[in-house]
């Protein structure tokens, strides 16, 4: 059987369990990004070659990177969110405190 790193329709056949494998990606530090085909009776056959050394250590790096900016943006939309609300109600407070003051002149 051929391999075709380039295609993603390649599909090693049938497992030995029986079942179609599954195109697959590892995050791992040692592969990561590398796409593999996997079957939970743990079949294991590499679709892409082996990443490069300067991948290894770049995309770990980034990954970690990419995932203290979304925790950032989860931060960041709680406190949004708070600040919209402190927003709305001052600007009610207002509102109402006017309303009491024009009805104390009239």
């Amino acid at each position: 059987m051929s391999s075709c790193s380039s295609c993603s329709y390649f599909s090693p056949g049938l497992c030995s369990c029986g079942l179609s494998p599954v195109l697959r990606t590892s995050w791992t530090d040692a592969n990561p990004g590398r796409r593999f085909w996997g079957c939970s009776c743990n079949f294991h056959l590499w679709h892409d070659p082996a990443v490069g050394d300067r991948a290894k250590n770049i995309i770990p790096g980034l990954l970690r990177k990419i995932q203290r900016l979304e925790e950032e943006m989860k931060r960041n939309r709680k406190k949004e969110k708070m600040l919209v609300f402190c927003l709305i109600t001052t600007v009610v407070i207002i509102f109402v405190l006017l309303a009491v003051c024009v009805s104390m002149f009239i």
